[in-house]
């Protein structure tokens, strides 16, 4: 029996003599690269050539980092202002997740918001067009725990209790930290650099920039979770399904049902590619997912709620974002039950 929770991985099996052995591992980080090439290394013969384990440099880690806040920008729609700021705000994330290792990552989400905020207030203080809020929550997006929300409500679906409601929990705190961490720093940047208006929803992003910001942002995924360059190109179909999939797939019955059937064709191409490499659909998968679940709109309905500001023009946005976990999680129970991702030998 394996038990996956948010700070550990539990499991037990008998031995010969039936005693059952348990034991408690930490987890491992997402590592799309190092998945591939484990499950490789136990299909080859026992006497191939280890392959050395793949990793991009640093450079490209950062460059990765410092794309991500100007890509969902880009995507959303804002001003052209606030596009550069992102950038530099996501070099500075970087830098937090470089300082804060260890025994101190716990701290990272916070931290980062922290410092975010500030910095945003004391770029809205000279005068820059930019939505302080909006761009707050680009800079920290990486961190939102929408994958997570969403495999913790298909743990629940399929009646695993501790896993689902362990990952719930996590993904509840790690908003929490990041929320707090913005509210407390705008309102000190404000303190250290005086009031100012905060810009409303604004979209000066002109249509080519809007149609960049999804390659931009799924390679820049793809980096980050150490996916190699030939499963990025692979994942990049569901990328852009899961960017337009729920305002076309809809056929006029609205988003909640384009939400469900791209989930399910994002699962489903994920799962045959799989299966045609020999390798597990989540390699795949995650590109479209990340895009599509939304994370983000739990913390822009949080912000809109106690700053009393349209942030993102979506009205009733935290509904929509309960409206749309659910309809991922019946996606991917829906393709599970379709096509198995167990490899039938």
């Amino acid at each position: 029996m394996v038990q996956a929770l948010p700070t550990s991985i539990n499991y037990q099996f008998p031995e010969d003599n039936n005693k059952v052995i348990m034991k408690r591992l930490p987890p491992a980080s997402i590592d799309l690269s190092l998945l591939a090439q484990t499950i490789q290394r136990l299909r080859r013969p026992s006497g191939a050539t280890k392959q050395e384990p793949f990793r991009y440099p640093i450079w490209a880690v950062a460059l990765a980092n410092m794309s991500i806040p100007p890509a969902y920008l880009m995507l959303i729609g804002s001003t052209l202002e606030a596009i550069i700021c992102s950038v530099f705000l996501g070099f500075m994330v970087w830098g937090c997740q470089m300082v804060l290792r260890g025994r101190r990552t716990i701290a990272v989400e916070f931290i980062a918001a922290f410092l975010t905020g500030i910095c945003v207030a004391g770029l809205s203080s000279l005068g820059l067009p930019i939505p302080v809020y909006a761009l707050c929550i680009a800079a920290i997006v990486l961190f939102v725990p929408g994958l997570s929300i969403a495999n913790s409500l298909e743990c629940l679906a399929f009646n695993d209790l501790v896993s689902g409601t362990s990952l719930l929990g996590q993904s509840a705190l790690t908003l929490i930290k990041l929320f707090i961490g913005i509210f407390m720093g705008v309102q000190v940047g404000e303190a250290i650099w005086g009031m100012s208006d905060s810009l409303t929803y604004t979209n000066d992003v002109p249509t080519w920039m809007h149609i960049a910001g999804l390659p931009l942002i799924s390679i820049a995924i793809g980096i980050i979770f150490n996916a190699q360059p030939r499963d990025m190109l692979l994942g990049l179909p569901v990328a852009v399904l899961g960017m337009w999939g729920p305002y076309y797939l809809g056929f006029g019955s609205g988003w909640i049902v384009g939400t469900w059937l791209t989930t399910v064709i994002i699962t489903l191409y994920g799962t045959w590619i799989a299966k045609k490499m020999n390798l597990t659909g989540s390699i795949y998968i995650l590109q479209g997912i990340i895009i599509l679940v939304p994370g983000s709109r739990v913390l822009v309905s949080a912000s809109e709620s106690v700053f009393e500001q349209s942030i993102l023009p979506i009205p009733s946005i935290g509904l929509s974002a309960l409206f749309m976990f659910s309809a991922i999680m019946a996606g991917q129970i829906t393709a599970y039950s379709i096509y198995s991702p167990k490899i039938e030998r």
